[in-house]
């Protein structure tokens, strides 16, 4: 029983690298504000923010019932605080989300450094903009955004082998 807790753990440690690859709406919460009768709540992901793809979901809410607002249009425009001064700008769907509460733009970061966010909302109950600032870390190596791809068959290599060292093991203890 103890000689198979070393490969649980290698086990279990290797499945948890892989988490991080998990992606779902909502991220880290950065910002919360109110518009007129909404309250809108930005949301970011990855954590930490770097350049390349990002996910900026935001959750639009009546004031008064705290229920989920599906008819305003929200855009997202992320502004380099760079003097280049790069604008991206995004719709957020709720089809571009996988939690329907919320609406979800998939935009592309094309540098480190800080970035203006600014989120418009337009809806029956008037319009606003929220506006914040987030500092995004430079891209990760490829290597490191990649691996999944390439080392998967490390993990069914380590399965294999420690099914065939456990039938060994069990074989070892019906001679004896």
């Amino acid at each position: 029983m103890w000689s198979c807790c070393p490969i649980l753990i290698l086990s279990t440690l290797l499945l948890g690298m892989l988490s991080t690859r998990a992606c779902g709406d909502g991220g880290t919460l950065c910002c919360i504000e109110r518009l007129g009768g909404y309250q809108v709540s930005v949301f970011t992901a990855p954590n930490p923010l770097r350049a390349g793809p990002i996910d900026v979901s935001v959750l639009v809410q009546d004031v008064q019932t705290g229920r989920s607002v599906n008819d305003a249009e929200v855009v997202v425009t992320l502004t380099s605080a760079h003097p280049s001064g790069t604008s991206i700008q995004g719709r957020a769907t709720v089809d571009a989300a996988t939690n329907k509460l919320l609406r979800a733009a998939l935009l592309k970061i094309s540098a480190e450094g800080t970035w203006d966010v600014a989120v418009a909302c337009d809806g029956p109950q008037g319009q606003g903009t929220v506006r914040f600032a987030v500092q995004a870390a430079g891209p990760l190596p490829p290597w490191l955004t990649e691996w999944p791809w390439f080392g998967w068959p490390l993990g069914v290599v380590v399965l294999f082998g420690t099914h065939r060292y456990l039938v060994w093991r069990r074989r070892l203890t019906l001679l004896l």
